[in-house]
C-alpha cells in the first residue's frame, strides 16, 4: 500500500523547491544589495519587488511540478532521434571544447526562440508579461508565465539532447553560467563595461531590450552573448548615458497572483496583442 504512495514523491519535488527557492531569494539579496550600492534607477517600487519574489516561489513550484512532464517529453524526443548525434567528449580538454559547443548551441536555441516570443502573438501573450514590469531589477529575473517552461522543457531543451550525446554534468555546468547570466542581466546596475558592453548580456544592454522607446523595440534577444545579436542584425549597442525607462507601451502590469498565472487570457487591447516590434508602426499611425 505505502509503496504506491504519492506522498514520497510529492516530499522529494517539495524539498527540490524549497532549497532552489531559497537560493533565489540568496541570489535576489545579493543582487538587491549591488543595486543599492550603484543603482541605475532609483526609487523602485518595494511592494512591486515583492510581489515578484512571491511570484517567483509561486512559479518555481509550477515549474517542479510540470517536470516530469518535460522529462518524459525530452526522452521521447531524444530517442526517437537516435540519442545524440554527435558524440561530446566529457575528459580532459575535451570537456572544456564540449562545454563551450553546448554554451553556444543553448545560446543560439534561447536567441531563436527568444526572437519567436517577440513575433508569434501567442507566444508574446505569455512573454508581455516579463516585459510589464515597469521596475527593472533582479527580481524580474524570474517574473515569466510558467507555460514558457513547458514549451521550452518539452520542444527547445531536448533538441541538444538530439544533438549531442554528452555527459550531464556539461550540461549542468552550462545551466549554471546560464542561471548567473540571468541574475546579471537583470540588475538594477549602473555598471559601464566600456568597449566590451557587447561582449556578454549585461544589465544595461538588456535592459534597452526592456526599453519603452521605439527604436530599441526588437533589439538585444540575447540570453548570453550578444554575438548573435551581431549575426543577425538585432544588435543595439547602449550609448554611455542611455538607460531608459522600461515597461510595456500602455503600462498594462498584473496586480495580482492570480492575474500573473492568467495572464495571456487577460482582455486585451490591439496594442497590447501585437508584439513589441509591430507595435511601433501601429504608435506611428496613431500619431498621424
Amino acid at each position: 500500500m505505502f509503496a504506491s504512495s504519492p506522498f514520497p514523491d510529492l516530499l522529494h519535488h517539495a524539498s527540490l523547491w524549497l532549497r532552489a527557492y531559497a537560493l533565489v531569494l540568496v541570489m535576489m539579496l545579493i543582487g538587491a544589495a549591488l543595486e543599492r550600492r550603484w543603482p541605475a534607477a532609483l526609487l523602485q517600487s518595494r511592494s512591486a519587488q515583492r510581489f515578484n519574489a512571491i511570484y517567483a516561489g509561486l512559479y518555481m513550484a509550477l515549474t517542479e511540478a510540470v517536470k516530469p512532464l518535460t522529462a518524459a517529453a525530452s526522452v521521447a524526443i531524444v530517442n526517437a532521434f537516435g540519442g545524440g548525434m554527435v558524440v561530446l567528449v566529457s575528459h580532459g580538454w575535451g570537456a572544456l571544447a564540449s562545454f563551450i559547443i553546448v554554451l553556444l548551441t543553448i545560446d543560439a536555441l534561447e536567441y531563436a526562440f527568444h526572437r519567436l516570443q517577440h513575433t508569434w502573438p501567442i507566444l508574446w501573450k505569455m512573454h508581455s508579461l516579463h516585459h510589464s514590469a515597469v521596475d527593472f531589477n533582479v527580481t524580474v529575473t524570474f517574473r515569466h508565465h510558467w507555460l514558457e517552461v513547458l514549451i521550452k522543457g518539452c520542444l527547445l531543451y531536448p533538441l541538444v539532447g538530439v544533438l549531442f550525446k554528452v555527459d550531464p554534468w556539461i550540461v549542468g555546468a552550462t545551466s549554471f553560467v546560464f542561471m548567473t547570466g540571468n541574475y546579471f542581466a537583470h540588475l538594477n546596475l549602473r555598471v559601464d563595461l566600456g568597449r566590451y558592453i557587447t561582449w556578454v548580456n549585461n544589465p544595461q544592454y538588456h535592459r534597452l531590450h526592456h526599453s519603452i522607446r521605439a527604436e530599441h523595440f526588437n533589439h538585444n534577444f540575447t540570453q548570453l552573448f550578444p554575438l548573435w545579436d551581431h549575426l543577425f542584425g538585432t544588435l543595439w549597442v547602449p550609448a554611455k548615458h542611455e538607460w531608459p525607462a522600461t515597461g510595456l507601451a500602455d503600462g498594462a502590469q498584473p496586480r495580482s497572483l492570480l492575474a500573473a498565472l492568467s495572464w495571456p487570457l487577460r482582455l486585451q487591447t490591439q496594442r497590447e496583442v501585437v508584439p513589441a516590434h509591430k507595435r511601433v508602426v501601429i504608435l506611428d499611425k496613431e500619431t498621424k
